[in-house]
C-alpha cells in the first residue's frame, strides 16, 4: 500500500472528491487510521481495540490471483518451485471477495503476471463496483496491446505499481529471464500517455525497484527515467530483497546511510515521492533489533493464496517457502468462511502472541519484526 507524503494524500483525496468516488474516500480514512499511521495503527489493533473486547475483522486483504509466469527471474521463488502455475477464475475470487462483505482496500498481486490471468480485468472491475481501493502490482511485460492499458484506465483501479529490476536493458533482462526492459520501458510510456489522452487520474502510477547487487547503482538512473515520464507519481518504493533465500544469495545486497541519503537527495531534487524499505531503515540505522511484533499491524491485511490458503501477510512470501507457509495457514477460503478461519482458536493465538511481542510460528520467517 503506497506510503505517499501528506501533500500528496491530499491530493489523493482531491481527486476522489473530483471525481465523486465518495466510498472510496470513506474507505482512506481506515486506510489512514490503520495503516498510513503506523504508531496509531499499532495502538489501535493492538492496545485500544483489544481491550474494549474488539477484535476487528480485517478491512484489507490480498489476493493472490495468478502464479502463471514465463519469465524465470533469478531472484524470484518463481522459479525454483516445483508446485503447477494457476490462475484464480473470476468466480473463485468473487467466492473469496464476497466472504469480507465491503473491502475498504485490496492488493491483487501474487507471483505472477497479471496479464496472463485471462479474468484480470474482470476481478478489478468488479472490486471497483463495490467501491474498494485497488492496488495492482505488475512488471508491465505482458500487455497484448494498447487496448489493454485503455481498458485498465478506464476501470479505474487506485494504484499501479511497476515492478522494476534495474536501469539498464543489461542488468534487467539479466536479472528478469525472459523479460524485455524495452517492452517494458515502452508500455509504462504508454500508460502515461494514455492516461494523460484520456483525461484519467487513476490508477496513480508507483513503482517497486528492487535493489540488487547488479541494480544498486542503477537506481540514480531509474530516477532520471521516472522524472522523464513528467506524471504524476504516488510512491517509489526502494527494497532490497526481504528474503535471500539460498538460490538467490548472489544477488542480496544491504542499502547503508550514505547510499540512502543520496537517492532522498536526487528524489527530492526531482520532486519524487520515495520510500525506503523497512528493512532496509534498519540496515540504514543500524539497529541491532527489528521493530517488536507488539508493533505489527500487517496482520490486518491477510493474504490469500491461488490455492485458498489464507497466510497472516504478505511479508513471508518469496523466501521460498511455500510448502510451510500453506502447511501453518489457518485456514482454507476455498473450504471455509473467512469469519470461521479469522475467529478460530488457531487465528486468535496468533494475534494474542503479537501483541504479547511473542512471535508465532506461523510468522518465523517474517523480515520486519522480532521479539
Amino acid at each position: 500500500m503506497p506510503s505517499m507524503s501528506l501533500k500528496h494524500k491530499i491530493k489523493l483525496v482531491s481527486h476522489y472528491i473530483t471525481r465523486m468516488k465518495f466510498m472510496e474516500l470513506y474507505n482512506m480514512f481506515w486506510v489512514y487510521s490503520l495503516w498510513w499511521n503506523h504508531k496509531l495503527s499499532a495502538f489501535l489493533l493492538n492496545k485500544f481495540l483489544p481491550k474494549l473486547g474488539v477484535d476487528l475483522f480485517p478491512p484489507f486483504l490480498e489476493v493472490e490471483h495468478t502464479t502463471v509466469c514465463s519469465f524465470r527471474c533469478k531472484i524470484c521463488e518463481h522459479t525454483y518451485w516445483k508446485e503447477p502455475s494457476v490462475n484464480m477464475s473470476f468466480e473463485k475470487f468473487k467466492h473469496i471477495y464476497d466472504q469480507f462483505g465491503r473491502l475498504k482496500w485490496i492488493g491483487l498481486t501474487g507471483i505472477g503476471s497479471s496479464y496472463l490471468n485471462p479474468d484480470f480485468h474482470k476481478i478489478v472491475r468488479y472490486c471497483k463496483s463495490k467501491g474498494t481501493i485497488v492496488e495492482l502490482m505488475d512488471h508491465f511485460g505482458h500487455f497484448k496491446n494498447e487496448s489493454q492499458i485503455r481498458e485498465l484506465l478506464e476501470i479505474g483501479p487506485d494504484f499501479q505499481f511497476v515492478s522494476i529490476y534495474g536501469a539498464t536493458k543489461k542488468t534487467s533482462d539479466g536479472v528478469c529471464i525472459g523479460s524485455d526492459f524495452d517492452v517494458v520501458t515502452k508500455n509504462v510510456r504508454d500508460f502515461v500517455r494514455l492516461k494523460k489522452q484520456m483525461n484519467k487520474k487513476f490508477p496513480i502510477l508507483n513503482f517497486h525497484y528492487i535493489v540488487t547487487n547488479q541494480s544498486k547503482d542503477e537506481v540514480f538512473g531509474f530516477l532520471d527515467f521516472i522524472h522523464s515520464l513528467n506524471t504524476e507519481i504516488g510512491e517509489i518504493l526502494i527494497t532490497p530483497m526481504l528474503h535471500d533465500f539460498k538460490e538467490a544469495k548472489g544477488y542480496a545486497v544491504k542499502l547503508d546511510s550514505e547510499y540512502i541519503a543520496k537517492i532522498r537527495k536526487k528524489a527530492a531534487q526531482y520532486k519524487i515521492p520515495t520510500t525506503i524499505n523497512l528493512t532496509a531503515i534498519q540496515q540504514e540505522k543500524g539497529l541491532l533489533k527489528k521493530p517488536p511484533f507488539s508493533f505489527c499491524k500487517e496482520y490486518i491485511m491477510p493474504f490469500v493464496f491461488v490455492t485458498g490458503d489464507v497466510s497472516p501477510c504478505c511479508g513471508m512470501n518469496e523466501a521460498n517457502q511455500r510448502d510451510l507457509l500453506k502447511k501453518n495457514s489457518p485456514g482454507n477460503l476455498f473450504n471455509q468462511n473467512i469469519r470461521q478461519v479469522w475467529y478460530s482458536p488457531k487465528y486468535k493465538r496468533i494475534r494474542k502472541m503479537l501483541r504479547k511481542n511473542k512471535c508465532p510460528h506461523e510468522c518465523a520467517l517474517c523480515p520486519a519484526y522480532q521479539e
